[in-house]
């Protein structure tokens, strides 16, 4: 079901604050607080009998007492909303719990889904098709096409080899060098444009491999200008690595911030 990991670290989430509330509200005192403003002065009463509207001024050597009165009025409110919370969304789920409509042709046997076009894609359909898109990629000087890749395509580096690979044995979909049009016109060819599958969203990753190089970081920089003005920021949907003769790549450290933004 879609989101059903976000609901149920949700649910563990109100579970926990539930149980928590519950130890501390048997701590608190019998009975509840009220508040009165005589003037600039406020008033505080230990109402501890039902139908007692007035109930017994609390002294300020009691002071105390208000605290504990008014952190339990607190703590039961939070401990009312989330229960029903935890309640709707356990509704929720349990209604969800069959097939999501984006499923049902991925269940279907290869008879019968030949005989249909699905109507609601599910996450793995939708990123099939993404992957099936033909498209032109950088004309610029295709003789650096050179490395190859473990799925078969050739890029222009090895380093762009090694994260291509990576993104392929992670299970992330993605595109070598497709055409980005921009919003002044141009078009650029990112090195890769990855799906988030579950967002059906695109980020962007740009390896900069040659910054010792003077006319290749100013160009890059233009470029990353052009980028944040066509919506496209680090840290939205952009990744950027670096790498220098004495910053070499680090395939462990992209792939640890790979997983944390597309696999957790």
């Amino acid at each position: 079901m879609k989101h059903q990991k976000e609901y149920e670290e949700r649910m563990i989430e109100l579970r926990k604050l539930i149980a928590h509330c519950e130890k501390n509200c048997a701590k608190f005192p019998a009975g509840n607080l009220r508040i009165c403003k005589d003037g600039k002065r406020l008033k505080y009463f230990h109402v501890e009998k039902r139908g007692d509207t007035h109930g017994k001024y609390i002294r300020k050597k009691d002071a105390n007492l208000v605290d504990l009165l008014a952190k339990k009025e607190y703590y039961e409110k939070v401990l009312r909303e989330a229960n029903r919370e935890l309640a709707a969304i356990e509704q929720f789920v349990g209604r969800m719990a069959g097939t999501a409509p984006e499923d049902v042709y991925d269940n279907m046997n290869e008879y019968r889904r030949a005989l249909v076009s699905p109507v609601a894609l599910s996450d793995k359909e939708y990123e099939k098709e993404w992957l099936a898109v033909q498209y032109e990629g950088n004309p610029f000087r295709p003789e650096e096409l050179i490395y190859d890749t473990k799925r078969g395509e050739k890029v222009r580096s090895k380093s762009e080899a090694q994260i291509a690979d990576m993104y392929y044995e992670l299970g992330i979909a993605y595109r070598y060098e497709y055409p980005l049009k921009l919003r002044n016109g141009k078009v650029k060819y990112p090195d890769f444009a990855l799906l988030k599958r579950d967002e059906k969203t695109i980020v962007y990753h740009e390896h900069m491999g040659c910054m010792e190089d003077e006319d290749y970081r100013r160009g890059n920089l233009i470029k990353l200008r052009e980028y944040a003005e066509s919506g496209i920021f680090p840290g939205k949907n952009l990744i950027l690595t670096f790498e220098t003769d004495y910053a070499p790549l680090s395939m462990k450290v992209i792939r640890d911030m790979v997983k944390k933004l597309f696999l957790e």
